[in-house]
């Protein structure tokens, strides 16, 4: 598989082997399992959304029988199809389900994909375009797989990074990586300091577009009457104080993502003019008598409950339907409380990088076990932009190699008593357990054959060799190879 811009995914060629095909019309079950075979999958079927459920959890989830897709039709006896989908991904996150659905039935189905399906295949069912979404999902799949091993991460192209290791936030990452694939409108809500805009860049970077430009705009920022001007641009002595003409963010983005962020805030003046150019493409600038065409895709953003706003009038309920196509809800940090361990680690290592900690006198190793528990306690109103600043604030006022309780704001340890145990937690120590686990992890999965390992974890061949050794990790312990990962 090519690696996507903007995504931390392995370069390697990817398949699912084995799927599981649930329809309970047989005549559909067979043809969809011949075609699925010929490609050279290992297919396994079931007539209701019981049975598939029963399936997939007695094929287990590292077995080599593990089923990796799943068809799965979305009317059927018994559960429905968006309650196996459900059941499915309680099971296993990283299965990659595709739904099947009647011509018409497209409700269903965008309601499935918001619950985490890959994506959606009408019936009757073409097998070029089996063979076409079969591979995409693959390629999603194989994203999900990496997560298993690595904490997740999107990586954009300007190095900035974003973590997250909970369902919640892999649910995130398969829907990012989905949305690369299309032009869709896009709504990304969640708190202050969850990180809304990284995911609109993340996805921006991962698609067509990445080579155009990515324009974000607070639309809260901006003074009312300035936000038309703003948005279209204005001619020369268009009003008063218009000097010069002026290019407008829709301008500037073309061809690429404009990002508006605090959309709630726009007036509903403004929300009127900006419906008419999602729907017609085409804006006037101020003073104008023409009309530009557009091609900007748009990502909007807000902390606010748009739909108790839509109920009130104080937000257009066509221009949130005209956003609202994919939904993307960012968890706040205080239901990710078991990433923060791993949010500590990637902000130390940052933060050592960016304050010249690089220097093994003045590095910070690792966080005391009490101080841990603090962030750990408490509510973050602040969420990860919050968290980031605490770690930051501990870099300048720490003068010892360990974040200690004394070297975070008093208001996040009220709770917390000085003389707790001071259990390190060590930043070096833990990245060489991660390290030793997973490849020990991988290469387990591959039955010890270093070639597969490369090719599947998405670790240089030489970084692995050279860990391997630093480890003392054998391969031949794994399978039927050599101690040099190849086949006796």
């Amino acid at each position: 598989m090519s690696n996507r811009p903007g995504l931390n995914v392995s370069a390697a060629s990817v398949s699912v082997p084995n799927v599981l095909v649930v329809d309970d019309e047989r005549d559909i079950r067979e043809s969809l399992a011949q075609a699925l075979g010929s490609m050279g999958h290992t297919v396994f079927q079931a007539a209701s959304g019981e049975e598939a459920v029963s399936l997939v959890r007695e094929q287990g989830v590292d077995s080599p029988r593990a089923i990796r897709l799943v068809l799965l039709d979305v009317s059927m006896p018994g559960i429905s199809g968006l309650e196996a989908l459900r059941q499915i991904h309680d099971f296993d996150p990283t299965i990659t389900v595709l739904i099947i659905t009647a011509h018409g039935n497209i409700r269903d189905a965008v309601e499935a994909m918001r619950e985490g399906a890959y994506n959606y295949i009408e019936k009757p069912v073409q097998e070029r375009d089996l063979q076409d979404l079969v591979g995409r999902a693959g390629e999603a799949h194989a994203l999900m797989e990496e997560t298993r091993f690595t904490a997740p991460k999107l990586v954009l192209d300007d190095g900035e990074e974003f973590i997250g290791s909970s369902q919640k936030m892999r649910a995130v990452f398969q829907v990012i990586q989905r949305l690369g694939e299309v032009n869709t409108t896009v709504l990304i809500r969640g708190e202050n300091g969850t990180g809304k805009e990284l995911v609109a860049r993340a996805i921006h970077f991962n698609s067509p577009r990445k080579t155009k430009p990515f324009v974000a705009v607070n639309c809260g920022a901006i003074p009312e009457n300035l936000v038309e001007s703003e948005f279209f641009g204005h001619e020369k002595g268009a009003f008063t104080g218009a000097s010069q003409r002026q290019i407008g963010k829709f301008q500037y983005a073309e061809g690429g993502t404009l990002f508006l962020d605090e959309i709630a805030e726009l007036s509903l003046a403004m929300q009127v003019k900006l419906l008419r150019v999602l729907q017609e493409r085409k804006f006037s600038p101020i003073g104008a008598n023409r009309e530009i065409r557009t091609d900007v895709r748009i990502i909007a953003a807000t902390n606010r409950d748009l739909d108790r706003m839509v109920a009130s009038g104080e937000f257009r309920q066509d221009l949130f339907y005209r956003l609202n196509v994919m939904p993307i809800q960012l968890p706040p940090l205080r239901d990710r409380v078991e990433e923060i361990p791993l949010l500590v680690e990637h902000f130390i290592e940052k933060f050592n990088g960016l304050h010249g900690r690089d220097r093994e006198e003045r590095e910070i190793r690792g966080i005391r076990e009490n101080a841990l528990n603090a962030l750990r306690n408490y509510v973050w109103p602040g969420n990860i932009r919050e968290l980031e600043n605490v770690i930051e604030r501990a870099f300048v006022v720490e003068n010892g190699h360990y974040i200690t309780l004394s070297s975070i704001p008093e208001t996040l340890w009220s709770g917390e008593i000085a003389g707790d145990p001071v259990t390190v937690i060590d930043f070096h120590n833990q990245k060489e357990q991660f390290e030793r686990d997973f490849i020990t992890h991988a290469l387990k999965r591959f039955g010890g054959r270093i070639n597969q390992t490369v090719a599947h974890a998405g670790i240089p061949k030489n970084t692995l060799l050279r860990k391997m050794r630093k480890y003392g990790i054998n391969p031949a312990e794994f399978g039927p190879v050599d101690q040099n990962g190849e086949e006796r």
